[in-house]
């Protein structure tokens, strides 16, 4: 089963859980499935088009997910990193 591993500042809808075993076959799969879970999880990943934020970037056992390309395969045992910029002045 896939895991997702959420960024500390995310983890308000997911009241604080960090890592997450999911059902999914793909990225974008794995990022329903917490949603599913954790309401307006997914909305702090992916934009109103369902294209992933800009500042935002996934990882894939340490490979990163092309910004155009969030239905990337997963497979049972990796793991999907999310990773927030944060921006600060």
């Amino acid at each position: 089963m896939p895991q997702v591993e959420v960024p500390s500042r995310y983890r308000v809808p997911t009241q604080g859980e960090a890592e997450i075993d999911v059902a999914g076959r793909t990225v974008r799969e794995c990022i329903a499935a917490v949603e599913a879970r954790y309401p307006g999880f997914e909305e702090l990943v992916f934009d109103g088009k369902g294209r992933i934020h800009r500042f935002v970037r996934i990882f894939v056992n340490g490979e990163e997910v092309p910004r155009d390309d969030p239905d990337m395969p997963v497979g049972g045992s990796d793991r999907v990193q999310i990773l927030a910029a944060s921006a600060g002045g």
